[in-house]
């Protein structure tokens, strides 16, 4: 009953400043004001306004009040909704041999894309407070030892499996429990075992409408030639020590088809040719301006942004983190070594990628706030590591970002960028055959087969007693 009573109120007032009369009444009444006011002295005028201030401070609160607690309800709902979800952690383990190209991931990332889902009115947005779920994708290295997860819905497990197995048949995909249950819960837990940490989020350096170098610029007609940008992170995982943990997390939501609106105006600024000006000779006055022929590499920025519109995207936050015993910690391995191995994907022209300072576990004193480095360093810690464990995603309302925020470690930092499936693919897939994974990942030593044709599916005993 409440529900429908504020799904009604809700649906009457945004019908209301839909009608084209009552935005005619507010138009009229503010040049009423226009004229009434020259004709008022200044003392008669602050008068008038002070008792209009008096008589009408609700209507002013109510404006002033409207935002903060429509943002604060949102969170809240918003928060059950996150509760609610069920989710379910599978393991991808990895055929002897992949002979496909990433392309094949990118099909599956298409498939996944397409379980969007989104508020559909104001009872699902206000009420259900439902918000995009997303997928997570993860390569986790414990000692050495590289696995694969991917972590959906469980009411969508089948169909999660199906769109994998569409394009990688040989692969095989089993429900485990979830490796984070057995390590440390809290920072405190964790240095009670003699352990240290580091973390960090990555960002895009330039506008998300320009890719990164995607896994068509490491193909080559040549098979001595082909490269995999996936080995690169392989290679750097497969050095941890005895106790050593690296999570690597790709938090995906899918993204509204129109994604690429908000970025019409750059791409038409893209699309105007180079121009010059000229200047006249000595018989004429002036200058006059010339359009240029564009560059290679102009060409191919416009090229590029516009074929990255083209495809379907995924709000993305990209996130992991360094766990090991004090005696053999290093911060640079994680800091220098996996922050590094990003520098793969980038394009000088286009994109690439960055660490996010403001969240990573490193602060020094010439850092803003320029004080409590190492408290704030605890802090992010906690918050990093919390983050990780939940596999959560920063709240999509500006209060809900405050109240999740601490005095030394204002939760406002942690961003999500638009990235399509060709760039997805190229960060997350399958090893290819041009990868050497042994002995670092276990790989699935023979193919399974399809049941005969002519299996009985359904009878008795006497049926299935004829294939006994």
């Amino acid at each position: 009953m409440f529900r429908d009573f504020f799904y009604e109120i809700g649906e009457l007032f945004i019908e209301f400043f839909r009608k084209e009369e009552v935005w005619l009444l507010l138009l009229l009444i503010g040049l009423a004001g226009v004229v009434v006011v020259p004709l008022l002295s200044l003392t008669e005028l602050l008068s008038t306004i002070l008792r209009f201030l008096l008589a009408t401070w609700w209507l002013w609160a109510f404006f002033v009040l409207i935002p903060i607690v429509n943002s604060l309800w949102l969170f809240w709902r918003q928060e059950c909704f996150k509760r609610s979800i069920k989710f379910v952690l599978l393991e991808l383990h990895m055929p002897r041999l992949i002979e496909k190209s990433p392309k094949a991931m990118e099909q599956v990332l298409q498939a996944l894309h397409s379980l969007r889902n989104a508020a559909g009115d104001i009872r699902e947005k206000y009420w259900d407070g439902e918000v995009t779920v997303w997928f997570t994708l993860e390569i986790v290295s414990f000692g050495g030892e590289i696995h694969f997860y991917v972590r959906g819905q469980k009411k969508q497990r089948n169909l999660i499996e199906a769109a994998f197995f569409s394009y990688y048949p040989d692969l095989e995909i089993t429900e485990v429990e979830d490796y984070l249950d057995k390590l440390p819960q809290t920072v405190t837990e964790l240095y009670a075992r003699g352990m240290e940490m580091w973390g960090t989020e990555m960002l895009l350096e330039k506008e998300e409408v320009l890719p990164i170098k995607t896994y068509p610029a490491f193909e080559h007609e040549a098979e001595d030639k082909q490269f995999d940008p996936i080995s690169v992170f392989l290679e750097v995982l497969s050095k941890l020590k005895g106790q050593e943990i690296v999570g690597i997390q790709f938090h995906i939501a899918p993204a509204a088809a129109d994604w690429g609106k908000r970025w019409e105006g750059f791409l038409k600024e893209l699309q105007k040719p180079p121009t010059t000006t000229i200047e006249s000779g000595d018989e004429e006055k002036g200058s006059r301006t010339v359009t240029i022929a564009r560059t290679p590499g102009q060409t191919d920025v416009l090229e590029a942004a516009e074929e990255n519109l083209s495809k379907q995207a995924f709000d993305t936050l990209v996130r992991f983190i360094y766990l090991s015993p004090r005696e053999t910690y290093y911060d640079s391995f994680a800091r220098r070594g996996l922050v590094g191995a990003f520098n793969q994907y980038a394009a000088l022209n286009l994109n690439s990628f960055r660490s996010n300072r403001h969240v990573g576990t490193r602060a020094q004193v010439w850092n803003w706030p320029h004080a409590y480095p190492k408290q704030r360093v605890e802090y992010r810690k906690q918050r990093l590591f919390l983050n990780y464990r939940k596999r959560d995603v920063p709240p999509e309302t500006w209060w809900g970002k405050l109240i999740t925020s601490y005095p030394k470690n204002l939760n406002f930092h942690s961003k999500r960028f638009k990235m399509t499936t060709e760039g997805l693919a190229t960060l997350f897939h399958p090893p290819t055959a041009v990868v050497l994974t042994a002995p670092h990942m276990k790989r699935v030593e023979s193919r399974k087969a399809g049941p005969p044709a002519g299996l009985a599916i359904f009878g008795g005993e006497e049926e299935i007693e004829k294939y006994r």
